[in-house]
């Protein structure tokens, strides 16, 4: 594997897998927000907020706002690896930044940036970060290129 640019924490690291791809022969768009989607999870997990955590405080994230830029193809089997990192903290929301790379030449491939509002899963309803997650989030905006991944 190529070395990869210092942009974040490792996010992802899997293959293409052929029902990702359409009838154009690449990995469909919608593919790539599922690679988003999966990588946030794994950043979640690193700042208080993985699947037994968000069942037991009734607390998660929602996705509010995504831009992406589409760089190159993804074919089934090329390996892809994903790094992402916390841009900023407000008061109920943060922002995320995602970057897509192929693991054998390190090309950028995709890039997203996306809001994300903290949400009360009972009321069904914005809420601010309680502090022990808002400290980790603050953690982690300083954190650059980790080696391991989540």
């Amino acid at each position: 594997m190529t070395d990869l640019p210092d942009y974040g924490i490792e996010t992802l690291h899997r293959p293409v897998q052929p029902a990702e791809c359409d009838i154009l022969g690449h990995m469909n768009v919608a593919r790539y927000v599922d690679a988003v989607s999966d990588a946030m999870f794994s950043m979640m997990t690193r700042f208080g907020l993985s699947r037994a955590a968000m069942a037991e405080r009734r607390l998660g994230l929602v996705a509010a706002h995504l831009e992406a830029d589409y760089r190159a193809e993804l074919l089934s089997g090329d390996v892809i690896v994903m790094q992402s990192r916390v841009e900023h903290v407000g008061t109920k929301s943060a922002r995320f930044a995602h970057r897509l790379y192929r693991a054998d030449t390190g090309a950028l491939v995709f890039e997203a940036s996306h809001v994300s509002v903290f949400f009360d899963l009972e009321a069904r309803r914005a809420t601010a970060f309680p502090d022990d997650i808002r400290a980790a989030l603050e953690q982690l905006k300083t954190t650059k290129g980790e080696a391991d991944a989540a």
